[in-house]
């Protein structure tokens, strides 16, 4: 067991909350559970931290059942429960939990450790998952996680729960000789990829292409430009759109699709086609609008169409080049827009891949 595990305070207020619930909760069992847990939550509004260490960060999809997984409780418990994703370091998520900044703290069992000081004064779940994710609460607020063990082996019944294990699926597109594989899914996100696709109007193995190219379906990257999630939005970009949690997987997707029908939009009021449209919306999502602009506007002061992607696509490294950054036309100054060609490359050729393989 990990060394979470071994804090010996911490096992003793483990067993304490758990022989608590078996004699509070008859009809609990360790492995089926036949009623669902009482409503103790009902109204209220409590707040949980992820703790993103560098597993949930560049592996699997967890957080996103994490999310799944807290978002069922709630509707159960007809309470609101705040998830935030931190990369604080530990101690100041101990601190927030012990002085009741924060209801509860989700962190890995296996890999971080209670501080001493705190070890008698908190309480743990049982395992939330196949990473040995626990929450973790102040010892007074035992009732939380009571609540939440009486709760998940009765959840773990109902089909709700099924349909969180595409979660700990494999997604390849190809096997391992790299011969492609056909399939339904893409990833556990097509779901709500699928929700709002039409907001755009694109094919939603589109998206889910340029989902891989930004994130790889991981929802703890972040940017040093401060881009979040799997479509890599921006807090403020996302509020324009009325989303404020852009750690929860499907409102970052939201977020993300929100944006790329503006984008769409303003190119195609501007006049492009139908051919031209889809790429001069994809590089715009990769390097923003007004550098777009300016590469636009570069390649209308040398006599070619701006809506053509193709023109743009042969102006594009020309932005590198003090002669022509500098013009009069430029007004954001050098670009080594590199990236962003091969980004639109690479999300049309995946999505070509997916069109093969899978199933609209």
């Amino acid at each position: 067991m990990g060394r979470f595990w071994r804090n010996r305070y911490f096992q003793y207020t483990l067993t304490f909350v758990l022989t608590f619930s078996l004699f509070s909760f008859p009809r609990w069992e360790a492995e089926k559970a036949d009623v669902p847990s009482p409503l103790l939550f009902a109204g209220d509004t409590l707040t949980c931290s992820i703790m993103l260490d560098k597993t949930l960060r560049s592996s699997g999809y967890n957080i996103g059942y994490l999310y799944e997984l807290f978002d069922k409780f709630k509707q159960h418990q007809r309470c609101e429960i705040n998830l935030n994703i931190v990369e604080q370091n530990a101690m100041q998520q101990w601190v927030q939990l012990i002085t009741g900044k924060i209801d509860m703290l989700v962190l890995n069992s296996e890999k971080d450790t209670v501080p001493n000081i705190f070890a008698d004064e908190v309480v743990s779940s049982s395992i939330l998952d196949s990473r040995e994710n626990v929450c973790v609460v102040k010892k007074e607020n035992y009732n939380i996680v009571q609540t939440l063990n009486y709760w998940f082996p009765y959840f773990k019944q109902t089909q709700d729960y099924s349909h969180t294990q595409r979660y700990h699926k494999s997604y390849r597109i190809q096997d391992r000789n790299g011969a492609p594989i056909s399939r339904t899914t893409i990833s556990p996100y097509d779901i709500y990829v699928k929700k709002y696709a039409h907001i755009v109007g694109w094919d939603w193995r589109l998206i889910c292409s340029l989902i891989y190219q930004e994130s790889k379906f991981k929802m703890g990257v972040s940017s040093s430009r401060g881009a979040i999630g799997l479509m890599q939005i921006k807090e403020a970009v996302a509020k324009t759109y009325g989303i404020d949690d852009i750690y929860s997987p499907e409102q970052n997707i939201k977020a993300g699709i929100s944006h790329l029908a503006r984008l769409q939009k303003l190119y195609s009021r501007a006049g492009a086609d139908s051919t031209n449209l889809i790429k001069l919306t994809l590089a715009a999502y990769n390097c923003g609008e007004g550098r777009l602009e300016d590469c636009m506007a570069l390649a209308k002061e040398k006599g070619l169409d701006p809506l053509v992607w193709d023109n743009l696509a042969a102006v594009i490294p020309l932005m590198k080049e003090e002669e022509h950054y500098k013009s009069d036309v430029v007004k954001l100054g050098r670009f080594n827009g590199g990236e962003t060609l091969k980004f639109v490359e690479l999300i049309l050729e995946r999505y070509g891949q997916y069109c093969q393989t899978v199933k609209q």
